[in-house]
């Protein structure tokens, strides 16, 4: 049977909260013949069944479903689908309007064969999930349909293979060449309008002069009146080409051409220095995540060959020379060296990585040749993971950058509403009123009409945190969950791994009626198949080899104990809540430790006590966050009360919940919960592996030490690379200083806008302090949000 081939299908079992129920339909499902093997986690409730290939697939789905129905009635169940969506990226170069990459996203967004689409206005880069069923020339002809309808003359590029570079390169180069053009158009049309202003202000005012100033208009601002026109062609009226160009040519057509062109150059010139702070933001930001590794040497017989990443197969043998980046995970099988790990970690602290060794992609071999056998593909790598996941945050936006996309819809439309009432209403309701006079003040409020600041610099000063985060060892996944850090009222930890080290120790071995030898090996005997770290810690301590082929009648009862059968003798290893359980009479432990009580054939024959150690930096990581303002720091473990109270005392923590069976731990949460406002966020901090359902239920869930591990990754908010307690303060401290940023660009950029169109209402402001609160507040608001990469 095991050399067939399997089937994969994955069920979710919606509402099951009945754990023996969970342990009836898996020993039914995996009874059936059809099926090699099944699994079903109770945590995430999903039932893994690997189905024969030449069975009927969908005959066996309806027997499970029946086994399902038959014992716990009323579940929602959801047979997850193989087929993948297809997955593609667009670069856009050339991209730099804010508001234009929020509408194209919008767009593609609404297209049916479309399941989930994101653009990265930062890395100029559109993530694409196109649905298995559709036409995938047809959808990216849409698609690019779309972005030349939003935004006409960006160079676009399609990567078919996924992380590829050098669409990237090709568009910063062409970046490179439009600034040149720009640059060039700036300083003429400059000169000229300084020659039109000499001529005026020399007296030698005339049509010679008012020719001059038309030239210098059509040299800067001819591109954006070029893109007016195309926009209102397509029914777009609130386009800031067209609201500049409608400003500026109603300001000529009154007689106002000094100011009329003035004002189209110094947006210009805003516009090219504001496109020079968000490249240099964005380099700063790709600078921060330059962990993705160009190339592998590939061994092939005895010749090295260099190839992407993405050419090596699992299994293969590659070859990292020093001072080069570990392209992919593999186990190390020749040769010994010391790497850098910061790239991923944030920790400068060189690692020794010997033969037999796992080693990540994103680490730097600094010294020695090492030879690298593959166990992943690119694709699934560590430094895929956490490039693709800190590239997507930007999809799960905050509340705040919500609000922003929101109110720039509604701005835009009436602050032109009122522009026109301004411009046409006065002069037919007041008698003496001048038309031209109040056709400017209009012309002023135009301008003004575009939000451009807070549309381009709060995504960017989210983003930034996000990127100097991760250069910290900290992945946050969006900046939901970065703003959300900046209100944390609790912060509740799993003690096991996360304050504590999670490397248990047998401290005390006391028999009863036994040598002390004795009572060890049934303590081994009991532990041998269980992977917990306690059996973990007993089996090492023993360091002899055992008869796997005497245990007989395994059973692990969760948070009781095992009970097995050896040798004819039926041995107990476990809490004292086992021992109850099996009416055994035994004298509970007095040390401070995680106690394994044995009885063989129902007679007590003494205890094992073990202890875990607290991590280096847990006393201190918790001093931090309650000197930053948090009220309540809360432990829980599935320890006993003796053990938890010492550890929680020696930590300054302030409530402790012990003796927690996994699911009891997420009902502690709910009661955190009660009586709370919004505003008092919940952290969760496990180590992302046994607490899933705990971590999603936190307005913040973090995962400590994921550094290889794909399920911390996956399963929580925040991942923080390393073991380190006092990353999470750290984390806090950038999201605070993001949000403080963010508040920052929106308090000075509405507060601007707001004066200004006061002022322009009642006839002070002139254009010259619309084109200021325009792009001078947009390039200021730019430079503000690269504070957060520092």
């Amino acid at each position: 049977m095991g050399a067939c081939s399997l089937i994969k299908k994955e069920i979710i079992l919606g509402g099951l909260n009945c754990a023996h129920c969970a342990e009836v339909i898996n020993e039914k499902v995996s009874k059936l013949e059809e099926v090699e093997s099944s699994n079903l986690n109770f945590i995430n409730k999903k039932l893994t069944v690997n189905i024969i290939e030449d069975s009927n697939e969908e005959e066996i789905i309806n027997k499970i479903i029946d086994i399902i129905n038959s014992t716990e009635p009323g579940l929602k169940i959801e047979v997850l689908s193989n087929s993948k969506n297809i997955k593609r990226e667009i670069i856009l170069g050339g991209l730099n309007c804010a508001h234009c990459a929020e509408v194209i996203n919008e767009k593609v967004s609404k297209l049916q064969e479309v399941e989930l689409a994101n653009l990265n206005f930062i890395n100029k880069k559109l993530s694409l999930e196109i649905k298995k069923s559709s036409n995938e020339k047809e959808v990216l002809d849409k698609v690019i349909g779309i972005i030349n309808d939003t935004e006409p003359g960006l160079d676009i590029q399609i990567n078919y293979e996924k992380s590829k570079n050098t669409s990237s390169i090709k568009q910063e180069e062409v970046k490179s060449d439009v600034d040149k053009k720009d640059l060039i158009k700036l300083i003429i049309g400059a000169v000229v309008y300084v020659f039109g202003i000499y001529q005026t202000a020399t007296g030698f005012e005339s049509q010679f002069s008012n020719l001059i100033f038309i030239m210098a208009y059509i040299i800067v601002g001819g591109e954006v009146l070029l893109k007016a026109l195309k926009n209102a062609v397509k029914g777009r009226m609130f386009d800031e080409n067209f609201l500049m160009s409608i400003a500026t040519v109603g300001a000529l057509a009154i007689g106002e051409l000094p100011e009329a062109v003035g004002v189209m150059l110094f947006y210009k010139i805003g516009e090219f220095l504001q496109g020079m702070a968000v490249g240099k933001s964005r380099k700063s930001i790709t600078a921060l995540m330059q962990i993705r590794p160009d190339s592998a040497n590939l061994k092939v017989g005895s010749e090295l060959k260099v190839v992407s990443p993405e050419e090596v197969s699992i299994g293969d043998i590659i070859v990292v020379k020093p001072g080069e980046k570990v392209p992919l995970d593999g186990i190390v099988i020749e040769g010994m060296s010391m790497v850098d790990t910061s790239a991923l970690t944030g920790e400068s602290v060189l690692r020794e990585i010997t033969v037999g060794e796992d080693i990540l992609s994103g680490f730097i071999n600094k010294n020695a040749l090492l030879t690298i056998k593959v166990t992943k593909e690119f694709a699934e790598s560590t430094v895929a993971k956490i490039l693709d996941l800190v590239e997507n945050a930007s999809s799960k936006k905050s509340k705040t950058e919500n609000f922003i996309t929101k109110f720039s819809k509604y701005y835009t439309p009436a602050v032109v509403i009122s522009a026109m009432l301004i411009a046409f209403v006065p002069p037919i309701v007041i008698s003496d009123a001048s038309f031209s006079d109040w056709l400017y003040r209009g012309l002023v409020f135009l301008v003004v009409s575009c939000p451009c600041a807070l549309v381009l610099s709060i995504p960017l000063s989210f983003f930034s945190g996000i990127g100097f985060a991760s250069k910290n060892g900290i992945l946050i996944k969006g900046s939901n969950y970065l703003e959300a850090l900046r209100s944390v009222d609790t912060v509740v930890f799993d003690k096991t791994g996360t304050l504590t080290k999670g490397v248990f120790k047998v401290t005390k071995v006391n028999s009863i009626g036994i040598s002390e030898e004795e009572l060890l090996e049934y303590a081994v005997f009991a532990e041998a198949n269980s992977n917990h770290p306690i059996a973990k810690s007993i089996i090492s301590y023993y360091d002899k080899k055992i008869d796997l082929d005497k245990i007989e009648n395994y059973e692990e009862i969760a948070a009781y104990g095992i009970k097995i059968g050896y040798n004819g003798e039926h041995i107990l290893a476990g809490n004292e809540k086992l021992m109850r359980k099996e009416n055994i009479f035994y004298s509970p432990a007095k040390e401070v430790g995680t106690v394994v009580y044995i009885a063989v054939n129902k007679m007590y024959r003494g205890y094992i006590v073990i202890s875990d150690e607290i991590k280096d930096d847990s006393i201190e990581a918790i001093k931090k966050l309650k000197s930053m303002g948090i009220k309540e720091v809360v432990m829980l473990t599935g320890d006993n009360e003796k053990v938890a109270n010492s550890i929680a005392t020696q930590l300054g923590v302030d409530k402790v919940y012990a003796s927690l069976l996994p699911n009891e731990k997420v009902d502690k949460l709910e009661d955190i919960y009660k009586d709370r406002s919004e505003k008092e966020k919940v952290i969760f901090v496990g180590d992302g592996i046994n607490d899933a359902p705990v971590l999603a239920r936190a307005d913040v869930g973090i995962a400590m030490g994921a550094l290889g591990s794909d399920a911390a990754i996956e399963a929580a908010d925040v991942v923080l690379m390393t073991d380190e307690p006092s990353k999470i303060s750290k984390a806090i401290e950038i999201a605070s200083k993001t949000n403080k940023i963010v508040w920052q660009n929106i308090i000075f950029a509405l507060a601007v806008k707001i004066v200004v169109l006061i002022l322009g209402a009642g006839g002070i402001a002139t254009m010259w302090e619309a084109i200021f609160a325009d792009v001078g507040v947009a390039l200021i608001a730019v430079l503000n949000a690269m504070r957060a990469m520092k």
